[in-house]
């Protein structure tokens, strides 16, 4: 519903783009979705484009992987950022925080490029690994940010 203010204008009912984006926020680390997006992105265009020299079939599938990419890559390193300052014992956090992580991405990409169809599920899944070093780092960067 609206509400009608003072001045006689119709004010939306507290929903704001701020309290999407706040809202967002608490799943998704924006920051790292962005660059995960924009790495990603570019590397699947790069790649397509090698092998086929078609530009808009090209974009299509960085576009598509950019936002999946921002989307999965943001919500996967915020659980990674939880995991990583709310378990207690530390060596325990930092292990859970690369380990449950990277099994997930790792095991989704490979299931969706296995359930699509991709002629080489292994080979396309080989750049997800990355996942591994960005949640050790994420992880021990945010540990150490919350034991400062």
């Amino acid at each position: 519903m609206s509400k009608v203010n003072e001045k006689g204008t119709i004010k939306p009912n507290g929903i704001s783009v701020k309290k999407i984006i706040d809202f967002g926020s608490r799943f998704i680390d924006y920051k790292i979705g962005i660059l995960g997006a924009s790495f990603m992105g570019l590397l699947v265009f790069v790649i397509n484009y090698n092998a086929t020299h078609e530009l808009s079939g090209s974009l299509t599938a960085a576009s598509k992987q950019g936002g999946y990419t921002f989307f999965f890559g943001g919500s996967v390193m915020k659980g990674c950022e939880y995991l990583a300052i709310t378990i207690k014992k530390q060596s325990l956090a930092l292990a859970a925080a690369i380990i449950i992580p990277s099994v997930i991405t790792l095991s989704l990409t490979f299931g969706l490029h296995k359930l699509k169809g991709t002629p080489l599920p292994i080979e396309s899944t080989l750049p997800t690994l990355l996942i591994i070093p960005a949640t050790a780092i994420w992880g021990y960067k945010k540990r150490t940010h919350l034991n400062s």
